[in-house]
């Protein structure tokens, strides 16, 4: 085996969102992250990096998955991978928010310290493909932004948009 061969299929890590009433479905995706209320975000980063590490090899493919509200962490969590080696090759937002410099609490939320707790974005980031998917109409507001940073945007529902959004990554990935 090459050991400088990318997998056919990546791995999927699901970051939750300890406050979404409509939780997905995880047997959608190979590996889940449970974020938690009671730490603050770069404990939630550290957690997620440290246990993604223990669990998956660093020649697997690894495409970050959040939704809502848990979308303000994955700079943090990629950047911790892509310093321990891991390869992280696309990210995919459902219905979240996105992360910003200076991150301040969109329009219509309540003031969530947890994912507002200043997590630093790296000058690379993203360092890989993005997708966002959209389901929902209140995550609207994030489409024009999605849209000004040249994006890829999925209006589906999750169980058709996922795996698009992943062979769209893998499609990336393999024209490099």
């Amino acid at each position: 085996m090459n050991p400088f061969e990318i997998p056919a299929k990546p791995i999927t890590v699901f970051i939750t969102d300890p406050f979404e009433k409509n939780p997905l479905d995880e047997s959608l995706f190979d590996f889940v992250i449970r974020t938690s209320s009671s730490k603050t975000a770069r404990e939630d980063i550290a957690s997620a990096v440290f246990n993604i590490c223990m669990q998956i090899t660093n020649t697997s493919p690894v495409v970050l998955v959040a939704q809502e509200r848990s979308g303000t962490l994955i700079p943090g969590i990629g950047s911790g991978l892509r310093a321990s080696f891991r390869k992280v090759i696309g990210y995919v937002f459902i219905d979240g928010t996105l992360p910003v410099p200076n991150q301040i609490a969109p329009p219509n939320s309540q003031w969530l310290e947890h994912y507002f707790d200043s997590v630093p974005l790296t000058e690379d980031w993203p360092n890989a493909p993005v997708i966002y998917i959209q389901t929902k109409e209140d995550s609207a507001i994030w489409v024009e932004q999605v849209k000004v940073r040249g994006w890829k945007l999925i209006t589906e529902e999750v169980k058709k948009a996922l795996p698009k959004a992943i062979s769209f990554i893998a499609g990336e990935i393999d024209k490099n």
